[in-house]
C-alpha cells in the first residue's frame, strides 16, 4: 500500500493512499471533521473507526464525543501508525485512555452497540483479503443505502404505521406449529425444488418473499404467508394482478403502495436498529425483529419468532453457478456480469459457486442466527450456498420429512 504525506492547499498536511486522498486536498482538518460529522450517531455506546491516516478523523471524533466513550481505531496499513505519531495532531490525542489502536484485526475489540464509522477510501484500498474487509464492507453498504433513502423509509413508515395493523402477537398464538415451516426465496434452485411443495402443501406452512410469490401461484402454489421489506416503489409489480388472498407481513419501512394495494390481511413488522420502530416497539409493547437485510433472513426470524424449530430453506441460493441470480419468473434478478466483485464460496453439492457481497453477508447471518438459536434448518439448494449449521436435504428425504 502506498502511503503520500503531502501539503495541502491551506498548508496542512493532507493523505494519498494507492493514489486517493484520504482527506480533501483543500482542507483537510475540516473536511475530516465535516465527514465524522455527518456519520456519527451520539446514541452509540463507543465507536469503531477505520483508518488511523494522520489521525484527523480521530481527532474530529474526540471533539464530538470528549474522552468518556471508547473509541477503537483499526488501521488498514501498519505504516499508518509511524504516519500519526509525527502528525500535528498526535499530542492532543496521545495520553487519552479511552483510545485503543489496533494493527491486527483479531485484537480488535468493539461491542455491537459500538458504532462503525468507514472513511469511503479506506474500503476503496483495502485489501478483501484483510479477515474484516466483507464485515466492513457490508456495514459500509447498509450505511450508504440508509442513507440514501432514509427519507423515502421515512415516509413508508409514517403510512405503514398509521394503518394500525400490529397483529403479531395475536397471530402468533393462533399459528399452529404441527406443519413444517418452509421459507421460499427466489434464488435458482427453486426452478427444480418447487414441486416439492406442491405435493406436500397441505402438511408445511409456507411463507414465500414477494419476489417469488407468482412464481409459487404459477404452479398452483398459495403460501400461508407472504413478506415484503423492500421501500422501493419499484417492488409494487410483486403483489400487482395476483389471486391471493394469503396472510401479508409487511416491514415497517415497507414500500407503503405495495402494502396498500393489498386486498388480504395484514401485519406489520418492526425491526431492530431502526430508532422510529424501535421507540414504537416501546410503546406498544411490540416485539422486534432482527432483520439480517434481506426479506428471506427476516422471514427467517419472523419464523423463529412464531415458535417453528425445523425449517426448510426453498431457492435460498445465496450464490448461482451462471450468470443468473434468481430462478425463472420471479419479479427479481438479473444477470450478474463477471467483472462484478464476486466471492467463491462452497456449495452443496460440494463444489464452489459465486456469490457476490450482500448475498454473502446474508449467508453470514444466516449461520450466526442458526449458532445462536434452537432451531434444526435444512436447504433444499443443490448448487445453493453450503450455509454452516443447516443440512442438504434431498427430495425424497424432504417428502419422508414432512409427510
Amino acid at each position: 500500500m502506498k502511503l503520500e504525506k503531502l501539503v495541502a492547499k491551506n498548508g496542512a498536511y493532507t493523505l494519498k493512499v494507492d493514489g486517493k486522498f484520504v482527506y480533501s486536498k483543500y482542507k483537510p482538518v475540516e473536511d475530516a471533521m465535516n465527514f465524522v460529522e455527518k456519520e456519527i450517531r451520539e446514541d452509540a455506546e463507543g465507536y469503531l473507526l477505520v483508518g488511523l491516516g494522520l489521525g484527523y478523523h480521530l481527532l474530529a471524533l474526540v471533539n464530538l464525543v470528549g474522552d468518556h466513550k471508547p473509541i477503537s481505531v483499526l488501521c488498514v496499513d501498519e505504516q499508518e501508525i509511524g504516519l500519526f505519531e509525527q502528525s500535528e495532531v498526535y499530542d492532543s490525542l496521545k495520553g487519552l485512555s479511552n483510545i485503543s489502536i489496533y494493527y491486527k484485526a483479531n485484537h480488535v475489540h468493539f461491542q455491537d452497540t459500538f458504532q462503525v464509522i468507514v472513511p469511503n477510501v479506506w474500503m476503496q484500498v483495502m485489501d478483501k483479503k484483510h479477515p474484516l474487509y466483507y464485515f466492513l464492507y457490508d456495514i459500509k453498504m447498509k450505511q450508504v443505502s440508509y442513507k440514501r433513502f432514509k427519507h423515502l423509509m421515512g415516509e413508508n413508515f409514517y403510512l405503514n404505521t398509521n394503518l394500525n395493523e400490529f397483529n403479531l402477537n395475536l397471530y402468533r398464538e393462533n399459528v399452529s406449529l404441527e406443519k413444517k415451516a418452509c421459507i421460499v426465496a427466489s434464488g435458482p434452485s427453486l426452478n427444480d425444488t418447487k414441486m416439492w411443495l406442491k405435493e406436500e402443501r397441505n402438511s408445511t406452512y409456507i411463507i414465500c418473499v414477494g419476489s417469488a410469490l407468482k412464481v409459487l401461484l404459477a404452479e398452483g402454489i398459495k403460501p400461508d404467508a407472504v413478506i415484503i421489506t423492500d421501500s422501493q416503489l419499484s417492488t409494487v409489480h410483486q403483489l400487482k394482478n395476483i389471486d391471493y388472498n394469503g396472510y401479508l407481513f409487511y416491514l415497517s419501512t415497507a414500500c407503503s403502495e405495495n402494502v396498500k394495494q393489498y386486498n388480504g390481511e395484514r401485519c406489520i413488522l418492526l425491526q431492530e436498529g431502526y430508532s422510529p420502530a424501535e421507540v414504537l416497539s416501546e410503546k406498544y409493547n411490540y416485539p422486534l425483529l432482527e432483520t439480517g437485510g434481506s426479506v428471506a433472513t427476516t422471514a427467517f426470524s419472523l419464523l423463529i419468532y412464531l415458535g417453528f424449530d425445523e425449517i426448510y430453506l426453498f431457492g435460498q441460493d445465496l450464490g448461482f453457478m451462471t450468470k443468473r441470480t434468481h430462478a425463472d419468473d420471479s419479479t427479481s434478478g438479473r444477470n450478474v456480469d463477471m467483472q462484478d466483485d464476486l466471492i467463491v464460496i462452497k456449495s452443496n453439492n460440494g463444489n464452489t459457486i459465486n456469490t457476490l457481497p450482500n448475498l454473502f453477508s446474508y449467508l453470514k447471518w444466516f449461520e450466526k442466527k442458526i449458532r445462536h438459536s434452537n432451531v434444526t434448518v435444512y436447504n433444499t439448494a443443490l448448487n445453493g450456498a453450503y450455509i454452516v449449521g443447516s443440512r442438504y436435504l434431498k427430495e425424497k428425504e424432504f417428502h419422508d420429512r414432512t409427510r
